[in-house]
């Protein structure tokens, strides 16, 4: 299964399983990407260092948002579990 993050000039987008092995691979793309846009329309799975990734590199606020779009249930669950919900806003 590809694992592969790509950046647009407005939207990040991730595919395939994201966990530690992942996040070091992508981490020097992914920690330089100043985006608010997340589409996760192709993301089959997703762990706590995958959030926790996406989390320290966009720097989401509750003043601003980052803008999850197509996030699949299993990535919902673990975005409620660590009371994140508060720095993002779901689009389908």
């Amino acid at each position: 299964m590809n694992n592969e993050l790509n950046i647009t000039q407005d939207c990040l987008y991730l595919s395939g399983e994201w966990a530690s092995e992942q996040v070091v691979r992508h981490w020097p793309a992914l920690s330089t990407c100043k985006l608010k846009q997340l589409e996760l329309s192709q993301l089959k799975r997703i762990d706590s260092a995958g959030i926790a990734a996406i989390i320290t590199a966009l720097k989401p606020e509750p003043s601003n948002r980052l803008l999850v779009k197509h996030c699949p249930e299993q990535a919902k669950q673990l975005f409620k579990l660590y009371e994140l919900e508060t720095l993002l806003q779901y689009h389908d």
